[in-house]
């Protein structure tokens, strides 16, 4: 699904209100981040217009030669056109996610989207937690990749687990194309885990020194 799309299918005030249910019961920070696309596609126009510039000359090519050798017309005004057009579809194409995944490996979809993840956590100065309590769910829309990244300082052992955990029900929801509900379930699961270790006391947030480091927002990265 396009972002724009998925913007109207994710209610953000629910997604928020979860947060904040979750965050008012729970020490720890909770961030969800939904972005547009994290690799660099700036390159793959010019090579979807040069692919394109070769088959059109190919094909000028062979219908001159074949079909066209005695015409009065000339090849001439097409190989004009060429560029132009090659240009043009290449804009046109680039804008779709499966076009840019086509010409990006796996496996460099897989590190940019990690490093994106941990660009914006630390851009969030989420690392200055001191009880170093954090996770960010980044949510990367072109390349169809989830990534959960916690504070790196953080001694939980289950930590690992809850994270395998919410990664599954975000997968499955979101191939049911249930995006507003896979949310919210990973919210609900998230705090039935983190409760019986990171519960506030009878202090109360209020009490805490980290607390409401980050607004209790659904974060739409489109940069």
């Amino acid at each position: 699904m396009r972002f724009k799309k998925l913007q109207k299918h994710i209610s953000t005030h629910k997604i928020e209100a979860a947060i904040a249910d979750f965050e008012s019961a729970i020490d720890f920070e909770f961030i969800p981040v939904i972005s547009k696309k994290s690799s660099y596609v700036q390159h793959v126009s010019w090579v979807v217009s040069l692919l394109i510039l070769l088959i059109f000359f190919a094909l000028v090519e062979y219908v001159f030669a074949n079909h066209l050798h005695d015409s009065w017309m000339s090849p001439l005004p097409f190989y004009i056109a060429g560029p132009f057009l090659a240009v043009i579809c290449g804009a046109i194409l680039e804008k779709f996610h499966v076009i840019n995944r086509f010409f990006i490996t796996k496996n460099e979809r897989n590190r940019q989207v990690q490093e994106r993840a941990e660009r914006i956590f630390f851009k969030k100065q989420l690392h200055e937690l001191e009880s170093q309590n954090a996770l960010l769910l980044f949510i990367s829309v072109m390349e169809r990749q989830i990534v959960l990244f916690h504070d790196p300082r953080m001694k939980f052992d289950k930590m690992q687990q809850i994270n395998h955990e919410l990664l599954k029900i975000l997968q499955e929801s979101f191939k049911n194309q249930d995006f507003e509900e896979g949310l919210l379930k990973a919210i609900a699961h998230l705090k039935i885990s983190l409760a019986p270790h990171f519960s506030y006391g009878k202090e109360g947030r209020s009490h805490k020194k980290d607390q409401n480091f980050v607004p209790n927002k659904l974060i739409w990265w489109n940069d």
